[in-house]
């Protein structure tokens, strides 16, 4: 299964551009891609106190039109309940024991219902307008599902009624239990609505890694727990979140997402950050790697986060139509026919190598300048002098060396960069004087290549800075 994740404002009937949407789904088309998945909720558009908007549903069924004439299937979610009617019909369960928004919209009565009235007002409004269902491979109930963990209920102690029960949120069990039976009774509420109007639609959910049993930063303090509904939920399939880059691999992410192969599995976002990936090429090098690797932990198809890049954005990524469409071209199926078999090489030769270093702290290993993820860093736990040593293990043409700065404060440094060679000579190779800054990158291109390079120093000579480096590249011609 081939995906791709559409623009945001896509079925904002102010942005919507039927010529130019179905000359997107034909390009897909052609080049191979069957699935593309657009948020449907993105505007206030969608709603009204009323109800749902009769222009955008005519939008929304215009939309299915396109997709079935161009054989492309969708994804359909929904990033939120709108405020208009359903948001605020939800928050009528929130109380002193029940925070508003998330936790009273997935924990009480109300919060299922108003779920269970927006999407029966969408599928009663797409019946209406004879909209082609058949060309919805899946509709999300949440494009991504979390609760504030750090509110009420889950900051108290002491029995709290919900939609499925009384619970003790201090109780681990309890509160672990709290989450589950109320998330499967939302999915079985809103999964049984869908199928009156579509008995043969399939629903799912998205969610990004929770955070255990691997620990990770990923969602801060929100709280997602997969385990449960992945063991036992009315899901036809799951929406899992995975991106390259943060504190946590794609092995990790499995485990926490705690995949099972009882049902299908899609990376329902995957894509390259552009502040840590410095080009479309490295990008789509970067997500080809990624996703082989999914392919061995649960995986069965991915939806690639964005068509167009979505900026301003702070955490925006590489979109497929940069660069010319780069990304477009190589991850597409016409190129690249098995996703789980790269068919870009990357240049980076350090990558996984071995790794030592003069200091390193606990947490902060040398493997970790070299895992090829940019939150994770190698760090000394000291001020400079302080060197790491790549070891390439055979003898290598390098064309170029490029160091990730990981510094605080910024200020002035002095870097030296040394080889050393098959026949045991070691050089100096670069040697970087600069003022630099956390999230720098450093870079050393040689013309000719270094030939026969077996392992690569770089030491840092000064720095207001304990020594760290994010990642630390070794580059083939």
């Amino acid at each position: 299964m081939r995906f791709l994740n559409g623009a945001d404002r896509s079925v904002d009937p102010v942005y919507f551009d039927h010529a130019a949407m179905a000359s997107d789904f034909e390009r897909l088309r052609s080049s191979g891609f069957n699935t593309a998945r657009l948020f449907i909720d993105s505007c206030e558009c969608s709603s009204h106190r009323g109800g749902i908007s009769d222009t955008w549903l005519d939008t929304l069924a215009d939309v299915l039109q396109i997709a079935a004439d161009s054989d492309i299937a969708l994804i359909l979610t929904s990033n939120d309940l709108p405020d208009a009617r359903y948001g605020e019909a939800a928050n009528r369960g929130a109380s002193s024991l029940i925070e508003g928004y998330r936790n009273a919209h997935m924990l009480t009565e109300e919060g299922h219902t108003a779920f269970v009235s927006y999407w029966d007002g969408i599928m009663t409004g797409l019946i209406e307008r004879r909209a082609h269902l058949e060309a919805v491979l899946g509709w999300s109930i949440l494009n991504e599902q979390w609760l504030f963990e750090s509110r009420p209920p889950f900051s108290l102690a002491g029995d709290v009624d919900t939609r499925t029960g009384t619970y003790d949120p201090s109780d681990p069990l309890e509160r672990q239990a709290m989450v589950a039976d109320n998330l499967r009774a939302l999915i079985s509420d809103v999964a049984e609505t869908i199928s009156q109007h579509d008995p043969h639609g399939l629903v799912t959910m998205g969610f990004f890694a929770p955070r255990y049993p691997n620990p990770t930063e990923i969602g801060g303090n929100w709280l997602v727990d997969t385990a449960p509904l992945v063991a036992h939920s009315d899901l036809d399939f799951f929406d899992f979140h995975a991106y390259p880059g943060g504190d946590l691999g794609v092995t990790g992410q499995a485990e926490n997402f705690a995949i099972t192969d009882a049902k299908p599995v899609v990376m329902g976002e995957v894509g390259a950050f552009v502040h840590l990936v410095e080009s479309a090429e490295a990008a789509a090098i970067e997500i080809q790697r990624w996703i082989a690797d999914s392919c061995a932990v649960g995986f069965d198809g991915w939806l690639y986060w964005a068509f167009n890049r979505i900026e301003p954005a702070s955490d925006a990524t590489w979109g497929l139509t940069d660069a010319d469409g780069l990304l477009f071209d190589t991850l597409s199926p016409a190129a690249q026919p098995d996703p789980c078999t790269p068919t870009l090489t990357d240049p980076n030769v350090a990558i996984g190598h071995d790794a030592v270093a003069s200091r390193s702290l606990p947490d902060e290993p040398p493997a970790q300048a070299v895992d090829g993820i940019g939150a994770t860093q190698w760090g000394a736990g000291a001020d400079a002098p302080h060197w790491i040593e790549i070891n390439l293990a055979d003898p290598t043409s390098v064309g170029a060396v490029r160091l990730r700065v990981a510094q605080f404060p910024a200020g002035p440094t002095i870097h030296r960069v040394d080889a050393i060679f098959a026949d045991g000579r070691s050089e100096e190779i670069a040697l970087f004087d600069a003022i630099t800054e956390e999230g720098d990158v450093l870079e050393a291109e040689f013309a000719p290549a270094l030939e026969e390079v077996v392992a690569v120093r770089v030491t840092t000579i000064a720095s207001p800075s304990w020594v760290a480096w994010k990642e630390i590249e070794v580059l083939r011609p």
